[in-house]
């Protein structure tokens, strides 16, 4: 094998000698040298993907490929070692695998992907893992739709096929696949994948008659192949092998039919492919095929003397168990033959060869608990060793267990003084917020009593002279005043049971696509209308948007502002508008008024906060508009600067 090896790379070394020579270093890079190594390196391992040694090319190919940091060639030797563990070794492959996906993700090669993904659920459906072998199904199924590809999806179908079948459920399995050949000649799939289902119902089906039905279906197809000139659907399938596949299929199936002429006819076409192109790994299959046919047909003495030469081939390659079948199918037919003492021969050599199985089986597992015994021996005797050893540290550890419990006892009253300082600060903390707190409350409750009685006294006051007043002017306005007193009144109990609906989290919201424009102009004409004298309104360009939002709440958030704004203006302007970005939409309200005190800003927001005793109102309004804003899923800042004037923002997310 290794001079094999050898012969292979000095080939290659030769062939980068002669591209070295027609492409000189001025015209030809090292990437590019690089890279036709490593392909003539991918052919070589294609052209011995037969061979015993083929898992040594591959990893020299692997190793070549990183040594010369080629992503592409490297994924595609983890993908063939996946392919070489996938039958034999579970552990191997989710190893290589592990390493290929994020490569041939990167690399957008989702074929080679997939079908790993796809050998991974086979693997746990051949080891009845069922639970784990669905998730990784539903996975590759959600894969497919999330990157758009149709043929994954048919894998996942393949995967799930198989898991029927393992379980049982030959119909639904069966129906499954051919589920998938359907959609795969709808859509006119690449040939090798129909063919490859076709391959799978051949092994699956029982049915003889479907059987013929899909034989026929692949004779078509490589039919087709052969009048396009087609000689190999990929590196896996060449025409020959699938013809071959396809001659030894249709032998079995007419054997089991009984139409023997038929099943003849094909196995001498399958001998002839076979020794055609040299298919020495095909040699067994024939002769187990002439072996059945013999034996349907009656000519039981070249059956048994096709036994005997598989049994000798078996026995030489060790594969006891296949010689125990074959002891079996012999003895059976030297029984047919009534030749019975032969077939007690036969059966005595085939009891002979399990019981020595056995046996064997028996004696290597009795060797292996008698391996395990003596470890276990020397192991207590270790043991015993360390015992004695222990026994001399531990006065020596009792001391530094004493040293080391007084000094963590220490760390545990340092911890614990700690532990009461931080207690009482946090108590203090607490006590001192619980006291600004109940000011707060106390300051609210007056100014509630102080805000209630004034429009209440008015509406008292003015409906006693409203009724002795007989002038028509002096009624209308004492009329309107108390009016007015009675929408303040309003006000202050809206901005009371919003704070506390805000608070007990029972306030709802009810959301619709509203035009912005239109809703901006609605507030100007109202706001306009409560505009003192010396104070312009100005409503910035507003730009086409339409908002998905609760419209009541944004109108309330906005002329909680803009009436703020009137409150501490008297000359100027007060300006409001919106800005769009791809996500957000800013609202903001400028003022040129009185401003916020820098060390106001950072709790302007919070309930009962009032800029200074003389402010009208209660301290809820900002409160009520950041509470409502949250739940909105938006923001509100300010930045202020005394003397010149506030900019108040609300950004609110775009549907």
């Amino acid at each position: 094998m290794k001079k094999h090896l050898l012969g292979v790379i000095l080939i290659l070394l030769g062939n980068i000698c002669c591209i070295n020579r027609v492409f000189p270093a001025n015209r030809q890079s090292v990437t590019d040298m690089d890279t036709v190594f490593l392909q003539q390196m991918y052919d070589s391992v294609v052209r011995h993907v037969e061979y015993a040694d083929r898992l040594t090319y591959t990893k020299h190919f692997l190793d070549e490929a990183r040594k010369r940091q080629n992503a592409h060639y490297e994924a595609t030797a983890l993908f063939l070692l996946v392919r070489y563990y996938y039958s034999s070794e579970i552990d191997s492959m989710v190893y290589y695998m592990q390493q290929a996906i994020p490569l041939l993700y990167e690399q957008n090669r989702l074929e080679e992907m997939f079908r790993m993904k796809a050998w991974y659920a086979y693997v746990l459906v051949r080891a009845k893992s069922n639970k784990e072998a669905l998730d990784s199904i539903n996975s590759l199924k959600r894969l497919s739709v999330e990157l758009d590809y149709p043929d994954g999806a048919d894998m996942a179908n393949q995967a799930l096929a198989d898991y029927y079948l393992s379980n049982n459920l030959d119909k639904e399995g069966l129906a499954l696949y051919e589920e998938v050949l359907a959609g795969m000649v709808m859509r006119n799939a690449p040939l090798v994948k129909r063919v490859n289902i076709i391959r799978q119902l051949l092994n699956k089906s029982s049915d003889m008659n479907k059987k013929l039905e899909y034989l026929n279906m692949l004779k078509g197809y490589l039919d087709q192949c052969d009048a396009e000139g087609i000689e190999q659907l990929d590196d896996e399938n060449p025409i020959y092998a699938l013809k071959y596949i396809m001659n030894r299929s249709y032998a079995q199936a007419y054997i089991s039919l009984g139409q023997y002429d038929m099943a003849l006819t094909h196995i001498q076409r399958a001998e002839a492919i076979f020794k055609k192109y040299k298919m020495g790994n095909r040699v067994l299959e024939v002769k187990t095929l002439y072996a059945h046919f013999y034996k349907h047909t009656g000519d039981y003495d070249k059956a048994i003397a096709l036994y005997d030469e598989l049994y000798e081939h078996y026995k030489q390659a060790n594969f006891m168990s296949s010689c125990i079948d074959l002891l079996a199918n012999k003895a059976g037919l030297l029984m047919e033959a009534k030749r019975y003492q032969d077939a007690a021969v036969t059966y005595r050599q085939y009891a002979l060869l399990n019981d020595s199985l056995s046996s064997t089986k028996y004696y290597k597992e009795l060797a292996d608990m008698r391996t395990q015994h003596n470890v276990d021996k020397l192991e207590l005797a270790n043991k015993q060793m360390e015992m004695e050893a222990l026994k001399g540290r531990t006065q020596l550890l009792y001391l530094w267990i004493g040293v080391g419990a007084l000094v963590l006892l220490c760390c545990l009253l340092i911890f614990l003084v700690h532990l009461h300082r931080r207690h009482g600060a946090q108590l203090k903390k607490a006590k001192e917020k619980a006291e600004e707190s109940d000011q707060l409350k106390s300051a609210f409750l007056a100014n509630m009593n102080h805000e209630i009685r004034t429009p209440l006294n008015a509406i008292v006051g003015f409906s006693q002279v409203l009724i002795d007043e007989e002038d028509p002017d002096m009624r209308r306005q004492f009329a309107g005043i108390i009016q007015n007193n009675n929408d303040l009144l309003q006000r202050l109990i809206s901005d009371v049971l919003d704070i506390s609906k805000i608070e007990s989290n029972t306030i709802s919201l009810s959301y619709e696509e509203h035009d912005l424009p239109a809703l901006m102009d609605e507030i100007y004409n109202v706001i306009h209308m409560r505009m003192p004298e010396d104070v312009e309104l100005q409503l910035a360009e507003c730009p086409p948007c339409v908002l998905y939002t609760d419209r009541n709440r944004l109108t309330q958030v906005l002329t909680n502002l803009l009436t703020n704004a009137i409150k501490h203006t008297e000359e100027g302007y007060i300006r409001f508008g919106y800005n769009l970005t791809d996500s957000e939409v800013c609202f903001f309200v400028q003022d040129t008024g009185e401003g916020i005190p820098q060390e106001q800003l950072d709790h302007i927001f919070s309930r009962f906060v009032q800029l200074d005793d003389w402010s009208k109102g209660v301290g809820l309004g900002l409160a009520i508009c950041k509470g409502l804003l949250e739940k909105m899923g938006g923001t509100i800042s300010v930045t202020s600067k005394v003397g010149e004037g506030s900019v108040f923002y609300v950004k609110l997310q775009r549907r």
